[in-house]
């Protein structure tokens, strides 16, 4: 019979227990919440929410940036590593509306697994809070790890992570962002590749409408890639979005 390793709490803003994730060793996971006289094994008719929801709500208030990992067990690890930290329970491909507005106006860092599915949700994650968060980018780990947790075990430090997370160019103001979407959601074939040809001697770092651009044309590449998941990744029309991005690449 497998053995319970730990149990994560998920508590709301009053402090109260709204759902657990139990470890299993074998590894497996089940989810749980209070009910009469003790558990219910389901999540099935609550609203889920983010694990440490009150720290992390405390933490964008002041500004400090949230790393939003796949498991609890990342969290906590990046949370001894002195950062504020967060997760959702179930698992990838899971995110709901709720846990965009729990981000609104954060700073959030997002550390996915090393694999497929960490990255697929990653980019679902990124474009869901792409409108509420005042400033997302993806933190590509190095190395042949799984997860954070794995990373960290092999000598990670918060130094190197925080270096990791100011390299990554991926970032850009909601004001301006929104501003910048809106030129980009008008702009032509022609246009955009005038943009790109910009890009190609214009000092990143310096010219925020570069970064957002060269971000948008590589974040919907991708989405083409993964056909079977277009319409998580791309709210516009597939086949016209498809068209716009194939010919812009073919004259790239």
């Amino acid at each position: 019979m497998p053995d319970i390793v730990a149990v994560y709490q998920y508590r709301n803003l009053a402090g109260a227990v709204a759902h657990e994730t139990v470890r299993y060793q074998p590894k497996d996971f089940k989810q749980r919440r209070p009910g009469a006289g003790g558990y219910t094994w389901s999540l099935r008719g609550i609203e889920p929410i983010l694990y440490r929801l009150s720290e992390i709500t405390e933490a964008i208030k002041q500004g400090i940036p949230i790393m939003l990992c796949e498991g609890e067990k990342d969290a906590d690890n990046l949370v001894k590593l002195g950062f504020e930290a967060t997760t959702s329970a179930l698992g990838a491909g899971k995110w709901r509306d709720s846990y965009t507005a729990a981000l609104r106006g954060a700073l959030v860092l997002i550390c996915p697994d090393n694999d497929d599915a960490g990255w697929k949700h990653a980019l679902n994650v990124l474009h869901e809070i792409y409108y509420d968060a005042e400033c997302c980018k993806i933190i590509r780990l190095p190395g042949p790890g799984k997860d954070v947790s794995d990373w960290i075990e092999a000598g990670g430090t918060a130094a190197v992570l925080r270096d990791l997370a100011d390299n990554e160019p991926i970032t850009m103001p909601l004001s301006a962002r929104r501003f910048y979407q809106a030129q980009l959601n008008v702009m032509g074939v022609s246009e955009l590749l005038a943009e790109v040809e910009r890009l190609k001697t214009a000092p990143l770092r310096a010219c925020a409408c570069n970064r957002l651009l060269k971000y948008e044309l590589e974040f919907r590449r991708t989405a083409v890639n993964h056909e079977r998941h277009l319409n998580k990744y791309i709210l516009a029309d597939i086949r016209q979005e498809r068209r716009k991005i194939d010919t812009t690449a073919k004259l790239l």
